[in-house]
């Protein structure tokens, strides 16, 4: 293929041209489309309150569309999700006994939920080093347990 450009004539490989030309038609297709699954999962992530009233100086008005409707019942569905999830760990350990955390070997701490091998370990190095646990508080010091794995462990645990 031949272009003129000022005068001069240049050759140019067809495939040069198509190439650039399918991008683009691609590029149109896509800006057509609205990028509709991408806008969805933008929708769904920018649409919490909180977040909207933290980060934006400007006033959202807020309407009530059925996509917020969908959102708010996925949120809840999560949620409620999230609980039975909770709820069925600790029934798992409710049926069976607690696990004492003073006789308890490196295979029963790592039963534990939210416990690992590394703080498995480091209960047995706290317990070795500065002897038994006198109360279930003391897991508090151990490093990688904070305030809120000591609460969802203290009904599986015990001294």
């Amino acid at each position: 293929m031949e272009i003129n450009v000022k005068g001069k004539t240049y050759s140019i490989r067809w495939e040069f041209l198509v190439a650039p030309c399918l991008l683009l038609f691609l590029i149109g297709i896509l800006f057509l489309s609205n990028f509709s699954s991408v806008r969805r999962c933008w929708i769904s992530f920018s649409n919490d309150d909180t977040f909207a009233e933290e980060s934006s100086p400007l006033p959202i008005k807020t309407t009530d569309s059925p996509a917020k409707e969908i959102i708010e019942s996925e949120k809840t569905q999560v949620k409620a999700q999230i609980g039975k999830a909770d709820e069925d760990i600790k029934q798992v350990f409710d049926e069976s006994a607690k696990v004492n955390i003073n006789k308890a070997s490196m295979e029963e701490l790592m039963a534990l939920p939210y416990i690992g091998e590394v703080k498995a370990k480091a209960i047995i190095d706290y317990r070795n080093t500065n002897g038994p646990f006198k109360s279930i508080e003391e897991l508090d010091n151990i490093k990688g347990i904070g305030a809120k794995t000591l609460e969802k462990l203290r009904p599986l645990v015990t001294v």
